[in-house]
């Protein structure tokens, strides 16, 4: 029998499992994970998955695995498979274990402390605030009595998850499976933050340097209901795009956010990051990211390759769709 962790490598994955594992540890578990938006996991282990494996699924989103996920189900295997994303279609299989929530304030992290009845709440509130749901982080503490500084919660979780954001591993500080395993070494996030300063303080470096091109991003688009900014190719815009969407966002919330990363030359075209405006009810940017061949949640989407010739074209449908 074999055990597979598959999680997203920001910071709602890696906090989901941490609580996990630190309640059921499965030490010789595979650990299956990547970059922010490389969430396509189970084609990962789809040939090797026998009858007697078990196989945990946390926050890459189930649309995206149901070929994989149909093809490990088959084999016999036993998937517990948890997420706030859209699901698409659920199988109907005694071997799957389905906890979902797409509900609009909710993360995978909130649904694992819920599934562990409060366990390792710390955690949760890092993914809360990681995955940039600020007042549920807040929600949690409060509801679970965690008396940790809320600032340095949170800061730890924004690193954890600006870390993850990258075109691939090479663009990353830490290998997301590597900084989980940093992170499981302790009890709750405040011993992590005292003994380990030398990760904190790379973390903290990059995501300031990297900062430097986000206040410097060309605005392609603006009306009084949205903005879309572009970042040069380059690692360090690959690294902060998802950050910078989000600090746009919380600081206009009536407003909607598309920033745009130039993938190079070689590539061309853009990667997407999408936020819909917090304090309106045009909440789709899901909807309008899958219009483009993206994904995402409603108010959080991206979009992978946004070719150059279709520019007007999503200026036009960002404008439409995100008007008041």
């Amino acid at each position: 029998m074999a055990d597979y962790d598959l999680f997203n490598g920001d910071a709602d994955g890696i906090f989901s499992l941490l609580q996990l594992r630190q309640v059921e540890p499965r030490p010789e578990a595979v650990r299956v994970t990547g970059v922010k938006r490389d969430t396509q996991l189970f084609k990962q282990i789809a040939d090797h998955v026998g009858a007697e494996d078990r196989i945990t699924a946390l926050d890459i989103g189930m649309a995206r695995n149901s070929a994989g996920l149909g093809t490990v189900l088959k084999t016999g295997a036993q998937v517990f498979f948890c997420d706030h994303h859209a699901t698409g279609d659920i199988p109907e299989n005694e071997n799957l274990t389905v906890l979902m929530d797409a509900s609009a304030e909710t993360c995978t992290a909130y649904l694992i402390d819920q599934h562990l009845n409060g366990a390792k709440s710390a955690w949760a509130v890092c993914g809360a605030y990681g995955d940039n749901f600020q007042a549920l982080a807040a929600r949690i503490a409060a509801e679970r009595g965690v008396t940790f500084p809320l600032g340095q919660l949170r800061e730890l979780g924004e690193l954890v998850n600006y870390n993850a954001y990258g075109l691939t591993i090479e663009d990353l500080h830490f290998h997301p499976s590597d900084l989980y395993e940093r992170l499981l070494a302790y009890p709750h996030p405040m011993a992590f933050i005292e003994d380990a300063p030398d990760a904190l303080n790379t973390l903290r470096q990059g995501h300031r340097s990297d900062w430097d091109i986000a206040e410097s991003a060309r605005e392609v688009h603006i009306t009084n209901d949205g903005q879309i900014l572009s970042l040069p190719a380059s690692p360090a815009s690959n690294r902060v795009a998802g950050l910078f969407a989000n600090a746009l966002v919380d600081e206009e919330p009536e407003k909607a956010f598309a920033v745009l990363t130039h993938l190079g030359p070689n590539t061309g075209g853009y990667r997407v990051s999408l936020r819909a405006p917090l304090a309106r009810k045009t909440r789709q940017a899901n909807h309008f990211a899958a219009d483009f061949g993206g994904g995402g949640r409603a108010e959080a989407a991206g979009i992978d390759l946004l070719r150059e010739d279709d520019m007007t074209r999503f200026v036009d449908a960002f404008t439409a769709a995100f008007s008041s």
